[in-house]
Parts: structure tokens; sequence; C-alpha cells
């Protein structure tokens, strides 16, 4: 990578621990004052306008990161064609809602999709700006303006309308204007021309590549919205509430940081592409050991501690997300763990098969869980654990193959952060059971403790075990030192 990777990385996971912890506090106080058929609606409205989201954005953001030579009518092609997508994605959204209510079972849903609507609009304002910080690797400038708009639309509207009791407009009103103050910031950071091109030139690449990627990621989103779009009509808004805060609480950490390294890895092996496949892999395998190294303790761990995360972060009245949740702390490992290789192979422009797969996976998913949903929500979780599998495989498989590797040169960068997990998991059981016979500890002080004991447990094994394939190179990442061997492998 770059001479200063270890600073782009320190300050792009600087911004998704902030994130994370973020996501963490709303959790713990939001989630208290509202109830899981808050969340089941809100969920619907997400999914809608997500669905929408990657059909109408053609990936602009990803081509201008991408693009070898940008010039300043790319730019202005980009962003012509975003914010016209985005508008007429909101029109058609908003048209669509009565049937959506209707497919829904939901006659209180349409003012909320409209809402959540808007962030189409949003998002298309930002996502250029958003892929010029990208590619120019200004990571502190994102750091600050995604926290920003985290910290402002979550505690500065979200938890005080929440509190106030306005429910699912709570959700809203937090969901709708993160995007927007994001969107602000971001014009700030890296202000660009909006001047609209008419030049057909400017846009050759720019909508070959987006709209390529756009077909991909809209199939994989399909399939991976699935199992709300389905169990939104098959079960009522409260187990739908259980199930979704389940999967957010568990895939979106290993998420975020999946998303914290792809915003340096994303530009740097786009670069490596001009240069040779041996480069493009190394960064990849190194890259794979040092996010993999973190999520699998972490979910590992997770999952062990459900009996006691649950009940302090949601409440009480969430005690029936506890199976739920440890089964898709297990997707939440494959989930993360497929980023990378499929950025890969987006870089290498290798949609055909990614597209297949994605079809296929859809397919399965959605027939998964119409079999499953009787069953309730941990045989749909356990269903999606093992497609979940079957597709991070496959997504190695083929990256492997563009690189001229076999998958097993891949996947043996899973082995540290398989051991850590191991030692983690078995550490906090033994910890967990000797904790909850102490009734006088309370169960917020309790988590405390698994949490400092996974961290410490975790820091001893690569310490000991992995020192110069993982904890050295995040220790440079974490001092921010100007080296190239925080993310070269060893």
């Amino acid at each position: 990578m770059t001479e200063n990777s270890p600073s782009l990385l320190r300050w792009s996971y600087l911004s998704t621990i902030s994130t994370v912890t973020m996501q963490l506090i709303a959790s713990v106080t939001i989630t208290r004052f509202l109830q899981p058929a808050d969340y089941g609606l809100a969920a619907i409205a997400s999914l809608c306008f997500g669905l929408t989201s990657v059909f109408t954005q053609l990936g602009m953001g990803r081509a201008v990161v991408q693009k070898p030579n940008l010039t300043d009518g790319n730019i202005r092609a980009s962003f012509s064609l975003s914010v016209a997508t985005g508008l007429g994605g909101f029109i058609i959204l908003s048209a669509l809602t009565p049937i959506l209510a209707i497919y829904f079972r939901e006659p209180r849903l349409p003012p909320v999709v409209i809402a959540f609507g808007l962030n189409l609009i949003f998002q298309s304002i930002s996502s250029v700006a958003g892929g010029l910080l990208r590619r120019e690797f200004r990571m502190r400038a994102l750091f600050i303006c995604d926290a920003l708009g985290y910290l402002l639309s979550t505690f500065g509207l979200g938890l005080p309308l929440a509190i106030k009791g306005y429910g699912v407009w709570a959700l809203v009103a937090s969901n709708v204007s993160q995007p927007l103050i994001v969107a602000i910031a971001y014009w700030i950071a890296r202000p660009h021309s909006v001047v609209p091109t008419f030049r057909k030139e400017d846009f050759a690449h720019i909508t070959s590549f987006g709209g390529k990627a756009s077909a991909t990621t809209a199939i994989e989103a399909l399939g991976g919205s699935l199992d709300l779009l389905i169990m939104g009509r098959l079960v009522s808004p409260a187990s739908l509430g259980i199930y979704n805060r389940s999967l957010t609480l568990s895939t979106q950490p290993g998420y975020n940081l999946s998303i914290g390294l792809l915003r340096v890895f994303h530009p740097t092996i786009a670069r490596a592409t001009e240069r040779s496949l041996a480069e493009c892999h190394k960064i990849l395998l190194n890259s794979e050991r040092q996010l993999m190294a973190l999520i699998f303790p972490s979910c590992v761990g997770a999952a062990i501690a459900a009996p006691t995360i649950i009940p302090v972060i949601f409440g009480e009245q969430w005690a029936a997300a506890v199976p739920v949740y440890q089964m898709l702390c297990l997707v939440a490992v494959l989930d993360a763990s497929f980023h990378l290789p499929a950025n890969q192979l987006e870089v290498f422009g290798l949609f055909r098969h990614k597209f297949l797969m994605q079809v296929a996976f859809a397919v399965a998913f959605g027939t998964g869980i119409v079999l499953a949903a009787p069953r309730g929500m941990v045989a749909i979780a356990t269903m999606y654990a093992g497609l979940q599998l079957l597709r991070t495989l496959y997504h190695h498989w083929l990256s492997a193959r563009s690189l001229r590797r076999s998958i097993w040169s891949l996947l043996t960068a899973w082995i540290p952060g398989i051991i850590c997990s191991a030692v983690v998991g078995t550490v906090l059981y033994f910890a967990q059971f000797s904790i909850a016979r102490s009734s006088h500890i309370k169960p917020a002080f309790q988590l405390v403790v698994l949490i400092v004991l996974a961290g410490a447990t975790a820091i001893s094994v690569f310490r000991f075990l992995f020192r110069k394939s993982v904890y050295e190179p995040w220790m440079l990442i974490v001092r921010g030192k100007k080296t190239k061997a925080a993310l070269q492998p060893t």
C-alpha cells in the first residue's frame, strides 16, 4: 500500500470505531424508549428505500474512485447521473407506497416510506464528493463528516424524539437527517463542479463501470434484503423488529470494520492492478488477515455473551432475541469475510460470475425463508448462516482464480482469527458462567467485565502467537507511523 497506509487506516478505523461506539450508545438509549413493532415498521421502510437505492444509484462514487485518469468532465457526468437517478428513485418510490402498504399489510407504512425515500436524494448528492475523498485518501475528512452526521442525527434528533414518545418517527428523523448532514459536510470538505455535462466521452467509462457495479450490487442487495421483504409479509412487526435488531447488532460492527478497511483497500488495489497480480494478492491477503483477526473473536465472543448483551443493551423486553442473535453472529463473520474479495473482483471488472452467484443466492435465500419461517426466527437465521458460508467460499474461489492462486492461499488469512476466537470464546464461556452465579453484580457491570476480558485475551493471543503477522501491523496503525510495514505481507 502507500507509505502512509497506517495513518490512513488509523483515520478510517477511528471513523469506524466511533460509528460503532455511537451505534452501541444509541442502542442502549433509543431502543429502551421504543418497542419492537417500531423497529419492524422502520425496517420495512428502510428496506423499501434501500432496494430503490441500489436500483437507481449507478455506482457513481465507486466509478470516481476506480477510474485511472479522472477528468473534470467525468466528475460532472457522475454528479449529473447520480442526482438524476436519485430524484427519479424518490418519485418512483413515493408513487409505489400504496402498493407497498397492501403488500406488507401495514396501513401506517406510506408516510414513513416517503420520508425514508428522501435519503435517495441526499445520498445522490454526496456520492461523488465521498468518492473523491476516498480516491484522494482523505480519511480524516471522511471521519469528521461521518461522525458529525451520526452524532447530530442520532443524539440531536433521534434520541430526544424517542424520549418524547414519537415512536417510529424518532427513527425516521434520525435516519433521514444523517445523509443530509453528511452530504453537506462532504461537499464542504471536497467541493466539485455541479454544472451538468452532455459530452458523450465524459459518460463513457463512468456509465460502463458504474452500471456493471450497480447491477451486481442490486442483486446482492436484493438477496440480502429478501429476509425482510418476505418476513415483512409473513410475520408480525414485533417479530420482524426482534430479527432486525438482532441482525443489526450482530452484523453492523463487522460490516463497519470491513467498510473502514475498504475505504483504503479499494483505491489502493485499484492502483495496484496497474502493476501486477502478485501485488494485488499480497494486499488482499494481508488486508483480510487483519480484518478477520478482529471479526472472528468479536463475533464469537458476542455469541457467547449474548445472554448478558441483549438485556443490557435492548432491555428485558427483548429477551426473545438472544438465540436469534447468537446464530446471526455466525452470519456476521461470514458477511464481513467476503467484502474484500468481492471488492477486488469488482475492481478487476469481473462482474459476470459474481452476478450469477448473487442471483443464485437470492433464489435460494428467498426459498429458504419461506420454508423456515413457520419454524421461527432461529430457523431463518440458521438457514441464512449456511447460505452465507457457501457464498463466502465462492467469492474467495473466484478471487483466488482471478489472482491465479488457490483458494487456500486466501483462507489461510483466517487462521489467526479462528485460533483467537476459540480462546476468547472459551474464556468468556467460563467467565460468564462464574459471573452469573454472583447475583449481586449488576448486568451492565458484568458486560463491561466480559468486554475487557475478551479484549485482553485477544491482545495476548495475537501478541504471543501472531506478533509479526497481526499484532505489530495493528500497532503501527494505532500509532499512525508512516511505514509500509503495517499492510505489507509478512
